[in-house]
């Protein structure tokens, strides 16, 4: 027993004579001037610049990004809507239904009214999905006119064709959120 009480107060002496080492030494006063380090401040504060500019940067183009993921969702909504639109004029036409007149007017206003959107919103897209927009646009007035002026059948279906082309190809230039 006696051995281990011996130990431990060898240790004791060991960690007050270590303790009052540091205490010592670290209370002696430094000698010199202190003086800044120009280099290595003007590097720190270039760091800084950088990190911010970075920061400032990512939020941007994370902003764009959720803008530019709004427009394709509204786009890709109004698209279907033009689209059922379309197809309601379609159905009565082939059946020659007493208010196909009322639906193809509905169907122009559709069409010119998706085309007017699709056009608003170009410049504000990358420039590959801008003008897929526009191409968008154009094929809904020609498809506008031609439902407007009377026209039937294989002319319909190519315009109306195309408009299909360019807005899966929209949907595929579009971004996921």
């Amino acid at each position: 027993m006696r051995a281990g009480t011996e130990r431990a107060a060898l240790l004791g002496v060991a960690a007050a004579v270590i303790g009052l080492a540091l205490v010592v030494g670290c209370s002696a006063p430094v000698e010199g001037h202190p003086q800044e380090n120009r280099a290595q401040a003007a590097e720190y504060a270039a760091e800084v610049t950088s990190s911010m500019a970075a920061a400032s940067s990512s939020q941007k183009a994370a902003d764009e990004l959720a803008a530019l993921e709004t427009e394709c969702a509204l786009f890709l909504t109004r698209a279907g809507d033009t689209i059922d639109s379309y197809n309601a004029f379609i159905d009565a036409a082939n059946t020659d239904a007493a208010d196909a007149g009322a639906k193809a007017a509905q169907a122009v206003g559709a069409l010119r009214s998706a085309a007017d959107r699709a056009e608003e919103a170009g410049p504000a897209l990358p420039p590959d999905l801008a003008g897929l927009f526009v191409d968008y646009a154009a094929t809904y007035r020609d498809l506008a006119s031609a439902v407007e002026s009377g026209e039937r059948g294989d002319y319909l279906n190519t315009l109306a064709g195309r408009g299909d082309e360019l807005r899966d190809s929209i949907r595929a230039a579009c971004p996921t959120s």
